[in-house]
């Protein structure tokens, strides 16, 4: 299977910069083209939204409670019509990692996650800034206890080594005057507050300028170092394209940044069009987190109404929304699959597909996809489950041995799916949880 026919750049996209797409959705796409496809991703501000309004509307969130956050969120990623507008909060949320385990507000940690959203495609430095000034930032990396003549270097050091320069390109000398500058920046209940009587007025000298610096000069200061434009390009093709990106493509959506203003989404236009991007290479190439696994799966499978354990079963997967591990966030790739994580990914398959969930109206129902396809013969039907959860890239010997399941009894031999309804429920339900288990299912 190759990446280079346009349908399956379109599926390809749709799963980096989104999380995948229903029938419906990809029949959009798919008519539109590859290009047409990315220039609406980029630009969700003009795709209505007005179904996703209503929809979490309904749900009556109460954003006191964590578990609710936690839900509304996905069901924002799976019902929105704006993919990548929730696809880049989350990559902001791996990046500037914070966690309701210390931050304690799950108001400061809503309003975060609303920022990430609202500027996450937009100015870097405007970026970098109002996450400086957010209060959950704030609370997580004890700006609240950095007070003139006794500076807190907590934010200081991981807004250089996490948030925009990496390791290497800044001296703990830089560290310490990167502190006196965001002294008495803190948070109250309505928000930022500068306490001016906390403030360190002093001259300070930061990477080599000399100042009466404060936060926003720091700011302005590491958005023009020519490190930060690569490792924020690193960091994002490692996460949208693959996990050993290339110099060439790191080094062309580095170049975006610097030439067109710290301007994100033009770093995005650059790395999506990119040939390594759409190479067969990228195709099926990065292993899906929790949150792509879970929310393509809803998506994929059409599912309406969602289960309640949804953000329990990502946690024991290794994500927690709201809950990065550490300050690094998550690590990606490799470190998503291990013994137990890889048992609870079949765990959330078998969920999924065997238990019916009948206080849930809109659950998954495979022979209703069936029969909406029309599709009377079991080969065909082993087929569609292919192309709608893997694109069909399995080897020819793996659909041999699907079609076989399809039409063989516990004891080896031959029935007919087709003449027992009930039969054939479990039959489809069984397909589509060995297709969920299959190496491909793990792969975006």
């Amino acid at each position: 299977m190759s990446c280079n026919s346009d349908g399956f750049l379109v599926e390809h996209l749709l799963r980096r910069a989104g999380f995948g797409a229903t029938p419906t959705e990809l029949q959009h796409y798919q008519s539109i083209g590859y290009d047409r496809t990315l220039k609406e991703l980029l630009h969700p501000e003009k795709v209505r939204n007005d179904d996703l309004d209503e929809t979490i509307t309904a749900q009556n969130f109460d954003f006191t409670r964590i578990d609710d956050l936690k839900k509304w969120w996905i069901y924002r990623m799976t019902f929105t019509r704006r993919p990548l507008e929730e696809k880049i909060t989350l990559f902001w949320h791996g990046h500037f990692a914070t966690s309701i385990r210390k931050v304690g507000s799950v108001y400061a940690m809503y309003m975060q996650n609303m920022l990430f959203r609202r500027q996450g495609l937009g100015n870097f430095h405007e970026l970098l800034l109002a996450t400086s000034r957010d209060p959950a930032m704030i609370i997580w990396l004890d700006n609240q206890q950095n007070r003139k003549g006794k500076p807190n270097e907590n934010y200081a050091r991981e807004i250089m080594e996490l948030f925009s320069l990496g390791i290497g390109n800044y001296t703990e000398e830089d560290i310490k005057e990167a502190a006196r500058a965001f002294t008495g920046w803190e948070t109250k209940p309505d928000g930022f507050n500068f306490n001016a009587g906390q403030h360190d007025y002093g001259q300070k000298t930061f990477l080599g300028q000399t100042g009466n610096f404060n936060g926003d000069d720091i700011v302005a200061i590491l958005v023009k170092q020519p490190a930060l434009a690569k490792f924020i390009a690193k960091k994002m093709c490692k996460f949208f394209v693959s996990d050993q990106p290339s110099d060439t493509i790191i080094a062309d959506v580095a170049g975006a940044y610097s030439a067109k203003g710290e301007n994100i989404k033009k770093m995005l236009t650059v790395l999506f069009e990119h040939d390594e991007f759409k190479s067969k290479a990228a195709y099926h190439a990065k292993i899906k987190s929790p949150c792509e696994l879970v929310i393509g799966t809803l998506k994929s499978l059409q599912v309406q109404k969602l289960d309640p354990d949804l953000a329990n079963q990502m946690n024991r997967m290794g994500q927690g929304l709201f809950e990065p591990l550490n300050v690094k966030g998550w690590d990606g790739g490799q470190a998503w699959i291990a013994t137990d994580t890889m048992m609870e990914r079949f765990n959330f398959a078998t969920r999924m597909t065997q238990q019916k969930f009948d206080a849930i109206e809109g659950y998954i129902s495979p022979t209703d996809l069936v029969q909406q396809q029309g599709l009377t013969d079991t080969d065909t039907m082993v087929d569609y489950f292919l192309k709608l959860l893997v694109d069909g890239d399995v080897p020819d010997s793996t659909r041999k041995e699907l079609r076989a399941y399809l039409v063989s009894g516990p004891n080896g031999k031959p029935v007919d799916p087709l003449a027992d309804e009930k039969l054939l429920d479990s039959k489809l339900r069984g397909l589509v949880h060995l297709i969920m288990t299959l190496p491909t299912y793990q792969l975006a």
